[in-house]
């Protein structure tokens, strides 16, 4: 089965966004093994101030303990479960599952509003992309349900389930 441009670009994004995360949770987590605590703990406040968007790294940033270990393993933690969460949604999207688009839709949708205020707070090209990238995911998965739902109604016979 052939896919859209736009579903597959998305799959694409999903699993690449997973695979990133996933590695800058491993380098943070052999960083903290290795002993280089403040260079972790730099490379973590990166991470949560410019990289990424997922729910975990915003409570990252609720919990502000610059510098320790704490904060590095938390940041490392986040990165893995957004990693975790993209893959998911980046798989189901390929396994065309019927609950993958609504599974974006929600977990990147949950978040628009945090990125923008984070955009508006401390705008810089990194966030106003990843702003625009995650609007531009949902609309075009909301819009293919839509679609999708409309062509499964004229399908169905009047009257019938």
């Amino acid at each position: 089965m052939k896919r859209a441009i736009g579903l597959e670009a998305i799959i694409v994004y999903k699993l690449f966004k997973a695979l990133a995360q996933a590695v800058l949770g491993i380098l943070l987590m052999v960083l903290l093994w290795r002993g280089a605590e403040a260079t972790a703990a730099t490379l973590a406040q990166i991470l949560l101030d410019h990289v990424s968007r997922a729910w975990a790294l915003q409570a990252a940033t609720f919990i502000v303990l610059t510098g320790t270990s704490g904060h590095v393993k938390l940041a490392a933690a986040a990165a893995f479960a957004d990693a975790a969460l993209s893959a998911i949604e980046g798989f189901a999207l390929r396994a065309d599952r019927w609950w993958a688009p609504w599974l974006v839709v929600v977990a990147t949708g949950a978040l628009l509003p945090w990125e923008l205020i984070a955009a508006m707070r401390r705008p810089g090209p990194g966030r106003i992309a990843l702003l625009i990238v995650n609007l531009a995911v949902v609309a075009y998965l909301l819009r293919a349900v839509v679609r999708q739902h409309r062509a499964r109604a004229v399908d169905r016979p009047a009257g019938g389930p």
